[in-house]
């Protein structure tokens, strides 16, 4: 065959047809791809020497995120160390750590015998040595050398914080061959195959699971070695019908699993991917690659992803002239730590997706907090953020972000319609809050008696009870003199169910607010 087509499917696979696509396109082979509809046609001539793609690929967006990165970059530094002890044995402890992990070790077996230097006798040396110029000495070479077998030590930083995420057991993840040459051990295990796949037709009784291909009992693979998601069929045949295995992948989509971690957008060991089966070009317009420059945590990534697809349909809205109208979308995390990871699944429906329109701006002043994640999981799940605001209150979290998780809570009322007259209602029990609380600070009153009248409030939000509320309430103002708060917002909070507590926790979050020694609110905004 001189050309394979490859089609849109679970979305793992998705994620490892768009890792694929970036190795061609970082690697300047993207001619040899052509893109129809949710399918991807490749030439066999991509296939070529598509190890030395792999790897390099990994290396031009992993890199800066390992610690062959750290060690490398210390050079200058420990340069200019001159006499500082402290500072030595600081660098000293980090490269030692890096040079003894297991995964160094293996890496020094691959590249030994071509080696100038021997890092564990000159960790020796440094060690022993008195003379800190002449540690210094030592502690250089031992980066240079590093530095200078980046194919590999960089790559085993990659394999076991990266790949081994996704995949494991199989090449330089298999435990028998993590000595031998990662290149070498990648291409034995999926390109070769590929290329003496590609060369004939056949008929046979086996049918790779994600394609449909042909493919004889040799040249069929298992899914065991995809983390969480393959079964060992040597092992475990009950799952079959009549014990009959059938979960066997032709070499092309094999390969194309090992592409995995390159199509999501890692942070650390975490990973986010938009599965989009609706066309390659939507998949690659949905999964963002940020600049190397940017501030990158899991949360700004998931926020910018939905962002981003929100913008899209707008533009393609505009670009089209017709109603904005989102469609689901599913967003995959690969989370956990190193030894419990997991898949967790998210789906973006069309109204979830428009109220995240419409509180765009609120979640952008979250996106950096603490309460970014918890309030977009209350959203997503259908839970409202009435809990989340009264921990926030009781244990003083993120106060200044209380009115954004009201003005998000207000965008998920009645499908978000009326919105702004919402947040004139907020703002204006807010604002009554915080008169209570200038008054008290002007004619001198006990702290205390506010601190606790906003206490009680809050045990009455949480109970939904518009009673107490209102009892405590009313006897307060009539214990000051002073004439109760009117307005729109003040007459929704007593009349309708649905907003006493959107509007009374606004009023407790008023009262609260931080103020100066003259009396003015500080800037919180």
């Amino acid at each position: 065959m001189e050309e394979v087509r490859i089609r849109l499917n679970n979305f793992l696979y998705n994620s490892g047809i768009l890792g694929f696509y970036r190795i061609l396109e970082n690697m300047g082979k993207i001619d040899y791809v052509q893109e129809e509809g949710n399918s991807i046609i490749v030439q066999k001539a991509a296939f070529e020497y598509f190890e030395d793609d792999y790897i390099q690929t990994m290396l031009d967006v992993f890199e800066e995120d390992t610690k062959w990165y750290t060690i490398v970059n210390s050079k200058e530094v420990i340069k200019q160390l001159d006499s500082d002890n402290k500072k030595i044995e600081n660098y000293y402890s980090m490269i030692k750590k890096a040079i003894e992990s297991a995964s160094y070790k293996s890496g020094y077996e691959i590249i030994k015998k071509n080696a100038e230097e021997n890092p564990y006798e000159l960790l020796k040396l440094a060690k022993e040595e008195k003379h800190e110029t002449k540690r210094i000495e030592y502690l250089i070479k031992i980066v240079k050398h590093v530095e200078q077998n980046k194919e590999t030590y960089c790559m085993k930083d990659i394999i076991y914080t990266k790949i081994n995420c996704f995949w494991d057991s199989v090449a330089f993840l298999n435990r028998a061959s993590n000595k031998n040459d990662i290149k070498e051990e990648y291409r034995k295990v999926f390109v070769t195959p590929v290329q003496e796949y590609i060369k004939q037709t056949r008929k046979s009784e086996y049918q790779c699971i994600e394609c449909g291909s042909k493919i004889s009992k040799k040249e069929a693979s298992g899914m065991s070695w995809l983390r969480d998601v393959g079964v060992d069929m040597n092992r475990k045949k009950s799952g079959f019908w009549n014990f009959k295995e059938d979960t066997f992948l032709c070499p092309i989509c094999n390969l194309i699993y090992s592409c995995i971690p390159l199509g999501f957008h890692m942070i650390g060991s975490n990973g986010i991917f938009v599965n989009n089966n609706e066309s390659i070009t939507a998949l690659k317009r949905d999964n963002i690659i940020y600049d190397k420059n940017e501030k990158v945590t899991l949360e700004n990534t998931y926020h910018k992803i939905i962002h981003n697809y929100i913008n899209n349909t707008d533009q393609m809205a505009n670009e089209k002239k017709i109603a904005y109208e989102p469609k689901n979308i599913q967003v995959v995390k690969r989370g956990g730590d190193k030894d419990n990871q997991y898949y967790e699944f998210n789906i973006l429906s069309k109204d979830k997706l428009e109220i995240l329109r419409k509180a765009a701006t609120n979640f952008e002043k979250l996106v950096d907090t603490t309460i970014y994640q918890e309030t977009l999981n209350n959203l997503l799940q259908g839970i409202k953020q009435y809990y989340l605001i009264d921990k926030m209150l009781k244990q003083k979290i993120e106060l200044k972000y209380v009115r954004n998780v009201l003005n998000i809570q207000a965008a998920n009322m009645e499908g978000g319609k009326k919105l702004k007259e919402r947040e004139e209602w907020i703002e204006e029990m807010i604002e009554a809050g915080q008169w209570l609380q200038i008054y008290f600070f002007k004619n001198d009153e006990n702290k205390n008696k506010l601190e606790s009248y906003a206490l009680k409030l809050q045990n009455a939000l949480k109970a939904n009870s518009v009673e107490n509320f209102m009892k405590l309430f009313t006897l307060f103002y009539g214990s000051l003199g002073q004439p109760m708060p009117k307005g729109k917002g003040m007459r929704k909070l007593i009349e309708d169910p649905e907003y006493f507590r959107l509007l009374g926790y606004a009023y407790v979050y008023g009262i609260g607010k931080v103020i100066d020694k003259k009396g003015e609110y500080k800037n919180e905004e």
